[in-house]
Formats: structure tokens, sequence, C-alpha cells
């Protein structure tokens, strides 16, 4: 779907250097419905309400303000947060 390629595509620019981002869309092709995943060290600071805000804002620059997204589930982990994940699994 275009509209999560534009997601993924501005989400590595905004948060760059990035090591993992993953964007789909969960509502059967419309993408009012996505799982959203950023990876990066420039969430080190802050609480997780703040990474989250920071994600919602750069979608809203980029035309994809919550007008349009029904739903959304956002991870913004570190670099470490993402890798101490992947050992569990």
């Amino acid at each position: 779907h275009t509209c999560v390629i534009s997601q993924t595509s501005k989400c590595e620019k905004t948060f760059a250097p990035t090591e993992f981002v993953e964007c789909i869309d969960e509502s059967d092709g419309c993408g009012a419905k996505l799982r959203l995943t950023i990876v990066s060290d420039v969430f080190d600071e802050g609480l997780l309400i703040q990474r989250h805000r920071k994600v919602q804002k750069a979608l809203d620059v980029a035309g994809f303000g919550m007008d349009q997204i029904h739903a959304i589930t956002i991870k913004a982990w570190t670099v470490a947060q993402y890798k101490k994940k992947q050992e569990k699994a």
C-alpha cells in the first residue's frame, strides 16, 4: 500500500539513523489501522508517551494525521531495547 511505504520512508528519515522500521497495514489495505515499529537511538531520551508523540507528529507532518488513521500501534524502541527483545524471541 502506497501510504504504508510513504510512512515507513518518512519515519526512516525523521528518526535517522534507524536500525529497523516496519509499518504493517492491519486494515485490509485501506491504511486506517497500522502497526508501526521504529528502532532508533533517537528514542534514548524521553518517556514512552513522548516517543509516541514524536512519531504521531512525524506522521502528521507527512500528511498521515490521526484524522486519517483510525488506529495505530506504535513500538518506538532504542537499539538496545530492540536487541534485548530479539534475544528473548
